[in-house]
């Protein structure tokens, strides 16, 4: 193909009636990445715009605004216009308001039989609780969210960072691609439906499982298993707080000159530290100077900072995370961009549009619906027939490859030797990232194991890793050497950092980027200690935002012929994040944002939850006139300690409120749920080392497409003669691979050298 285009979704036109969070960030994403987003508001405007104007001004930032009551039949003739040109429509309509709209899916793709409809509703369509409200703080509550570890006081918690709708956000546009991708090979559309509860799910997953036969380190980690608030976690001399990771004490802190001086100095005993000996040490020492000594040994480590600092940060600034914007409301703002970086980039177009912006723009006018090419059968799934080798290790960087075997593609998991690092130290990690795939074990150091790695990128239409730069270089996993391998493969790499900038080489993990996103101080509430989140929400939503990025450059490569990069970075995701709120770049203070109270109840008057007499109940009242009818409840006699739940949720429901109750140590009940299993948000399937395990499954909802979720994770080299038997290796070169230590797995050695343990990130 020669096609040219000068960003990946040209030509697609998108049609956003969603508000929020979820909807209105995954039109962003395709804006930037090239789609026209139209967003229709309704009259008086998206929410937002009022509740959360500076989340508004990023959200909805390189989009066109109409505004358009669907229930006016001038309006929605103009509206029908818009999906007569349009390529994607996203909408957050709950089933009923669907059909009273006529925006079901039966009616939509009747007219419309191209299109492709993202409905992000509170829960499924299809699931008992369709028609519950959405609303994020609800969804923590009925998902089991709010009481998993634990915290500066006794009892559930609100989460300020918003996990379900984030994760939301990102498994839609994964969705939209991948149906786009599947659109183009088979000249149809359909629907490509998620949840705010499958983005809680997506988060959840990092640390939920249940296992038949379930190891120390398959549990540990996971609910109920007392998690603190702080998690090497430590305060310094000059109050700074430094969030540090060292997995499994893979380095030896206790040469640091600081450390061996100070205990000297303060009798401490030689030999291995605990929590207090280090807590006691780097409080006599300012931040700097931990920081520098901690860096020096390659110790992944960050400042807790508040929400907003990360703006002036000499990597975000090198690496392009951010983008100075002139905004129609807060005037010249530094704003976070895209959470990934493809070819052609993504960019913002301009800003945020005033309320109706573009009304007498022939927005309405139908345009050629883009060329699909002759229909075709295109697979029973979104991604079938593509072919993805992993290479990655930990969790951002095997969390994508997973992502696209749910999508249908056939995934192959490299690991060394030894296995997957969280092998053996936190199981449950590689158990939340490598479902689906076929797992080998290969020595890439040895001769044979590097003619394993060349056959396998020869066979790949993606290869994916997180392997630092100079132990890429040293595999032949560097992007340079993939090409010469495969010219017509997508590479897609993730580092801690990015590709450019002073610490591109350093080593990182989810906390420490929580650290300097400015969630630590966020989750923690007004003026409490900072917060460790345990549930790895940034290494989940880097994973997933690499998915994204790669079935971008997949649709990329459909249509033009051209096999272009892509990268994502924990740094970029966490920046990311903040876009909660911007850097005004006249006097470099952040736009405001909603705090969580020191209580952890509350954010704002009237979203938060209250303890009542027998549990705790959460509530969604974001206007003035929602607040009013929620104090009708809230201070009506007896006091909310005299009630119980059900009367307090029906006495809510009289007032138009809409509440849930908080559900608590829900992980023991939500595997066996009736309704969770019929619908496939938990997977059931077999693995190797623990039996049947179950997983929450489904993030998605395709209707006449399917999902592959029939495989756990792969035991250590558990499909090496298979893999290598695909690659063309015959019986023989297989067990002279085997004699040679360079594959191991059954079928190919006794068994794989497993040395427990983590390595080298």
């Amino acid at each position: 193909m020669t096609e040219r285009h000068d960003q990946i979704l040209d030509g697609v036109r998108v049609v956003d009636t969603s508000w929020g969070l979820a909807g209105p960030v995954a039109a962003l994403l395709l804006a930037e990445a090239g789609a026209d987003v139209v967003k229709v508001e309704r009259p008086g405007g998206d929410p937002l715009r009022s509740l959360h104007p500076a989340a508004f001004a990023t959200w909805n930032r390189s989009k066109r605004s109409v505004v358009l009551d669907l229930e006016d039949s001038g309006d929605r003739h103009r509206f029908d216009g818009l999906l007569a040109g349009a390529d994607v429509l996203i909408h957050g309509f709950r089933p009923s308001v669907a059909t009273r709209f006529a925006l079901d899916d039966a009616m939509l793709l009747a007219a419309h039989p191209r299109l492709v409809v993202s409905a992000i509703t509170g829960y499924p369509a299809d699931h008992a609780d369709a028609e519950r409200p959405g609303w994020d703080v609800l969804v923590q509550a009925r998902g089991g969210l709010m009481d998993i570890q634990d915290n500066v006081r006794p009892g559930p918690f609100v989460w300020r960072f918003p996990a379900p709708s984030w994760g939301a956000a990102y498994l839609a546009t994964a969705g939209i691609v991948a149906r786009l991708v599947h659109r183009l090979r088979s000249g149809r559309g359909g629907v490509a439906h998620t949840s705010i509860v499958q983005g809680l799910h997506l988060i959840q997953n990092l640390a939920w499982n249940r296992a038949e036969h379930s190891p120390p380190s398959l549990v540990a980690g996971q609910p109920g298993t007392l998690i603190g608030p702080q998690q090497a976690m430590y305060q310094c001399g000059d109050g700074e707080w430094l969030q540090i990771m060292n997995p499994a004490d893979r380095i030896d802190i206790s040469v640091m000159p600081l450390m061996v001086v100070t205990r000297a100095e303060l009798g401490l005993a030689d030999g291995p530290l605990d929590i207090d000996m280090v807590t006691a040490v780097f409080q006599r020492h300012a931040s700097d100077d931990v920081l520098r000594q901690l860096r020096d040994l390659d110790v992944a480590v960050e400042l807790v900072v508040p929400l907003g600092s990360v703006f002036d940060d000499d990597e975000v600034l090198v690496n392009g995370y951010t983008a100075d914007v002139d905004d129609v409301v807060w005037g010249r703002i530094r704003q976070s961009t895209s959470p990934y970086r493809t070819l052609p980039p993504s960019r913002v177009k301009g800003p945020a549009p005033a309320l109706d912006a573009d009304a007498d723009a022939p927005v309405a006018d139908a345009v050629p619906v883009l060329d699909c090419g002759p229909p075709s059968d295109g697979g029973s799934m979104p991604l079938s027939g593509v072919k993805v080798v992993d290479f990655g290790a930990f969790l951002a960087g095997p969390l994508a490859p997973m992502i696209l075997s749910d999508l249908g593609a056939d995934v192959v998991k490299v690991e060394p030797l030894r296995g997957d690092p969280v092998r053996g130290w936190r199981d449950g990690f590689y158990v939340a990232c490598n479902r689906g795939k076929r797992g080998i074990a290969v020595d890439l150091a040895s001769p044979g194991g590097q003619e394993v790695r060349k056959r396998l990128v020869a066979w790949a239409d993606v290869v994916h890793h997180n392997v630092r730069t100079a132990a890429a270089e040293r595999l032949g996993l560097d992007e340079a050497a993939l090409r010469d391998v495969n010219p017509s493969a997508i590479f897609s790499h993730g580092s801690a950092y990015g590709l450019l900038g002073a610490r591109a080489s350093w080593p990182g993990y989810d906390s420490v980027f929580q650290a300097i996103g400015g969630w630590n101080v966020e989750n923690a509430g007004a003026g409490n200690p900072p917060l460790f989140n345990h549930l790895g929400t940034l290494d989940t939503l880097t994973g997933a935002g690499s998915a994204i990025a790669t079935l971008l450059a997949l649709y990329h490569r459909e249509r033009t012929g051209q096999a272009n990069p892509t990268y994502s970075a924990l740094l970029n995701t966490a920046t990311f994040t903040n876009s909660e709120t911007a850097r005004r770049l006249d006097d470099g203070t952040p736009l405001p944002y909603p705090g969580l109270d020191a209580a952890q109840m509350s954010i704002g008057p009237g979203y938060g939850i209250r303890q009542v007499a027998d549990g705790w109940v959460a509530f969604a009242a974001p206007d003035a006139v929602g607040v009013a009818s929620l104090a009708t409840v809230l201070d009506a006699s007896p006091p909310l300690g005299g009630r119980a739940v059900d009367e307090v949720l029906e006495a809510l429901a009289a007032a138009g409120v809409a509440a849930e109750r908080v559900r608590e140590h829900h992980w023991f009940d939500v595997w066996d749920d009736e309704e969770n299993l019929r619908t496939g948000l938990v997977a059931t399937y077999q693995q190797a080392d623990w039996g049947e395990m179950r997983q929450f499954g489904a993030y998605w909802a395709f209707g006449d497409l399917h999902l592959q979720l029939d495989r756990a994770c792969p035991a250590l080299g558990q499909h090496s003669a298979d893999v290598l038997g695909m690659l063309g290796f015959d019986e023989q070169a297989v067990a002279d691979l085997g004699r040679a230590g360079a594959v191991a797995g059954p079928g190919v050695s006794a068994a794989a050298p497993f040395a427990r343990g983590p390595a080298e990130p």
